[in-house]
């Protein structure tokens, strides 16, 4: 609904600046055709620039931010049961603002096809005479403004034979007015509320008679007689804005204009104002698209270019039993650990990368990630062979801890609100179950426009909660590896578009841009807090 209202909002703004541009400089202008091309562009623009949009890409080199330490399960709840998504609490008045203007939309377009139907009624009422032209006379018993509408020239029996009618009618039916009328009259429904649509509206209008006008003194009418026809018609009125009318209310215009100096081509160089205004439409709608990559100096670099990465490797035999490799050496699961410990350098650079098929159970990753917590392998790397990578902090087990002298944190959620917690839940299934900051339970079904929509929630949860805010990140047993890094990665994307909007709006910078101070204010504003909790009904191998 916020889209609707910022897309109306977008338009009324361009038709205004459109609409006050030609008032100063064309308005006044002879040049007929381009006033009218100007009159009904300027609407068709205004209605398609904001779709328009720009997207500039950059990449911007960070170093890869680690979560802090796992924890334990969050408990959901009786919630946990919900496997729909609830009903967003949206803001009352929005909804009665869209309400509103959705009504206001439907009576303009009743009122559009009350009129064609009034006007095709007196159409096939009346008696018709085919011209030679193709447009067919529609003469009725009664008194009526005479008007025109598509190829039908509607008049009463008393002005049958007015030359200065016929050829006025003719006109406005071989320069298309009807159809461009009905086309600027439907979709000046949908800015009924603008009073810009309907000024530009009539003045277009008004460019109809002047072009029809001037189309009837070319084919050699006599100036004075035709404007005599003007002022005897002048008291009657055909009553339907989708027509074309003879007697168009504003006949001291267009008596005025046909008696005005033809102005001269040149003049019309003034429509070139459309190009920097559509510049300019097009730059205040553009959007830059942020790439973040793992900047060459980021300790995880260090760690390969020092060769202190050891490597894990999972993979599926022919009969579907999972081998372990530690630094391309097959390795059993009990014998990990030491293989691991042997490669183990300690000086600060050390991390393991776990690479593993993206169909692999996270049960299995789940047990890899107890082994090294007995080697105190505090940073992990997980990847798979789609080239996903991410970067997390392991605690270490409790022993471990003990024997290095480590704070060992039982509950860290303990002294966190619950209401700045959001909880990320990925079952066997590979369904995602998240909560929001609203309070809302989500569950995203399938693939692409799932992870799509998670990212969206998650970078509104943390615009909303940073910096407290806080997400439990829950896996099964049975989740695919491939699953777990998409959805992880989601979450990190959705806390580098909330840091880039923060420095944008802060500094007016992107984060590549940044001071270190700068940048350490950002980190420090919006933090990365990704807990992973143990999986879901774990079993120790």
């Amino acid at each position: 609904m916020i889209s609707l209202v910022i897309y109306e909002a977008k338009v009324a703004l361009l038709l205004a600046v459109f609409y006050i541009c030609y008032r100063v400089l064309l308005s006044r202008e002879t040049l007929h055709r381009l006033n009218r091309i100007m009159l009904t562009g300027s609407v068709l623009v205004s209605f398609l620039l904001p779709f328009c949009v720009l997207t500039f890409h950059r990449t911007v080199e960070v170093a890869a931010p680690a979560a802090v330490p796992a924890l334990p399960v969050m408990p959901l709840g009786p919630a946990t049961a919900v496997t729909e998504t609830a009903a967003p609490q949206g803001n009352w008045w929005l909804t009665a603002l869209v309400m509103l203007y959705c009504l206001g939309v439907l009576f303009c377009l009743v009122r559009i096809a009350v009129e064609l139907f009034q006007v095709s009624r007196i159409i096939r009422s009346g008696e018709k005479r085919l011209q030679d032209d193709g447009t067919t006379l529609v003469i009725v018993d009664r008194d009526i403004a005479p008007f025109s509408w598509m190829k039908w020239i509607v008049l009463s029996r008393e002005d049958y034979g007015n030359k200065h009618i016929v050829k006025h009618e003719c006109a406005h039916i071989r320069l298309g007015h009807a159809r461009d009328l009905l086309a600027i009259d439907i979709l000046s429904s949908m800015q009924w509320f603008n009073p810009v649509m309907r000024m530009l509206k009539d003045d277009l209008r008004a460019v109809y008679e002047y072009e029809a006008d001037d189309a009837v003194l070319r084919e050699g009418a006599n100036i004075k007689e035709y404007q005599y026809s003007l002022i005897r018609k002048a008291v009657s009125a055909s009553g339907y804005s989708i027509t074309n009318s003879f007697n168009h209310s504003i006949l001291k215009n267009r008596i005025t204009m046909m008696s005005k100096t033809k102005s001269v081509t040149l003049r019309g160089l003034r429509a070139l104002y459309v190009v920097p205004l559509v510049a300019a439409g097009l730059a205040c709608n553009s959007q830059t698209v942020t790439n973040y990559k793992v900047s060459e100096d980021s300790s995880e670099t260090k760690a390969l270019e020092q060769n202190n990465v050891v490597r894990v490797e999972l993979k599926k035999d022919e009969a579907g039993d999972i081998r372990v490799y530690v630094n391309g050496a097959e390795t059993g699961f009990d014998g990990l650990g030491e293989a691991v410990a042997a490669s183990w350098k300690g000086d600060g650079f050390d991390m393991v990368s776990i690479y593993s098929d993206p169909d692999i159970d996270f049960g299995f990753i789940d047990d890899i990630r107890n082994v090294l917590r007995g080697i105190q392998a505090l940073k992990i790397m997980y990847t798979s062979p789609k080239g996903t990578e991410v970067v997390r902090r392991l605690p270490p087990s409790k022993e471990t801890a003990e024997a290095a002298g480590l704070p060992l944190i039982e509950d860290p959620l303990a002294t966190v609100s619950r209401d700045n917690i959001c909880v990320v839940r990925i079952n066997s299934e590979d369904k995602i179950l998240y909560s929001t900051s609203e309070g809302k339970l989500v569950v995203a079904r399938d693939g692409k426009p799932g992870l799509d929509q998670f990212t969206a929630d998650a970078a509104e949860s943390i615009r909303r909660l940073t910096p407290h805010g806080i997400f439990s990140f829950q896996c099964d047993r049975g989740t695919s590896f491939g699953t777990f890094l998409e959805y992880q990665n989601a979450l990190v994307s959705a806390y580098d578009l909330v840091r880039g909007e923060y420095a944008m709006d802060v500094y007016s910078k992107p984060l590549d841009a940044l001071s270190e101070q700068e940048l350490t204010a950002v980190l420090k504003k919006v933090p990365l807090n990704i807990y992973e909790a143990e999986t879901k009904n774990r079993t120790a191998r």
